[in-house]
């Protein structure tokens, strides 16, 4: 198993086109956030929001090493994802909650781990998934059997989108049990992979997904929206092997996905200022974009640097390893 993990991990290396595909997953965010803004209800918005954070949540199963995650000692594990993911949060989250005004008070710390505001979610919901792999060491298929039913219960009984489950300090973000189906299914195809011979499949489902959502758009929240977003996101998911296997690069998009965790978790703050300044959200969003992309071209030897890429030890010259780009956040 892990041999095969880590052929896996020396093949993806090699394929730009998963750098690819995280920017253009960043980009879709930033401009989903945009229009959000801009209060725009575009069917547009609607079919992105259907699948841009599910796809994401796949693509880091997808990514993951499972072998590393779970062989590693508790110490390592936690000093890897605290450096690479949970102290680059803690300096945005601590940011954000100045800028915004927030006070203090004795369930600060259960409020953001557990209910984070706004796009801050994905961090905790990620490390969680990647903490569960860890405990669970369970293959992807029996893993896949145990948390379906908790997110398809949790859909139907409160919907897609996302709400606390329950009232209390205690109550988690209901993302928490959502997204480990999307997560562990992109585990299942990294394991099993996707033949040739059967990627029509895959590409109906999302044809159908994609039809069916769209038709939901406008439509009060209701169980037809379980089976119609199920479609379209597992669908791309298990096409993962197949884009991956293009070898497409676009030098400026590979560099936002080889960024992304910087892209993701700073863009809100850059729009929001723009927007103080009086650009309407889409300069707001170019504002963003470019500044983000100038910073993550400079240097980045210094700590406040390291701290906000999530690359908080300086670079050491090291033989190549199979492994994405420490700035990367969906990949672990």
């Amino acid at each position: 198993m892990r041999a095969q993990e880590a052929l896996r991990g020396a093949a993806l290396a090699k394929y730009p086109s998963i750098d690819l595909l995280r920017g253009v997953m960043i980009l879709l965010v930033m401009a989903g956030h945009a229009m959000e803004l801009a209060h725009r209800d575009a069917l547009a918005m609607w079919i992105g929001a259907g699948f841009r954070m599910p796809l994401m949540v796949g693509l880091s199963g997808y990514l993951l090493n499972v072998a590393r995650a779970r062989s590693a000692p508790m110490g390592d594990f936690l000093g890897r994802h605290g450096e690479r993911m949970l102290l680059p949060w803690l300096v945005a989250l601590a940011v954000y909650h100045v800028a915004g005004g927030g006070g203090l008070g004795w369930s600060l710390p259960l409020d953001m781990a557990l209910r984070p505001p706004f796009h801050l979610w994905y961090i905790p919901v990620l490390f969680a998934l990647i903490l569960m792999t860890r405990l669970l060491s369970l293959r992807p298929a029996p893993l896949l059997a145990i948390v379906a039913p908790f997110a398809l219960a949790t859909m139907y009984a409160l919907g897609v989108d996302h709400r606390p489950l329950g009232a209390g300090p205690l109550a988690p973000d209901s993302r928490y049990l959502l997204y480990p189906v999307f997560f562990v299914f992109g585990m299942l195809i990294a394991e099993r992979g996707m033949p040739r011979r059967l990627i029509w499949a895959p590409l109906v489902l999302v044809g159908l997904g994609a039809l069916w959502w769209a038709s939901l758009h406008g439509v009060p929240a209701g169980p037809a929206h379980v089976p119609a977003r199920l479609l379209l996101c597992l669908g791309l998911i298990a096409l993962l092997p197949a884009f991956a296997g293009l070898k497409l690069r676009l030098a400026p998009i590979n560099r936002v996905g080889r960024e992304s965790l910087f892209f993701y978790l700073w863009h809100p703050l850059l729009m929001g200022l723009a927007m103080a300044c009086g650009a309407d959200p889409l300069t707001a969003l170019g504002v963003a974009a470019l500044l983000l992309y100038v910073v993550s071209l400079l240097p980045g030897d210094g700590l406040l640097p390291r701290l906000l890429k999530g690359r908080i030890r300086p670079r050491v010259a090291q033989p190549a390893a199979p492994e994405a780009p420490s700035g990367a956040l969906p990949a672990y």
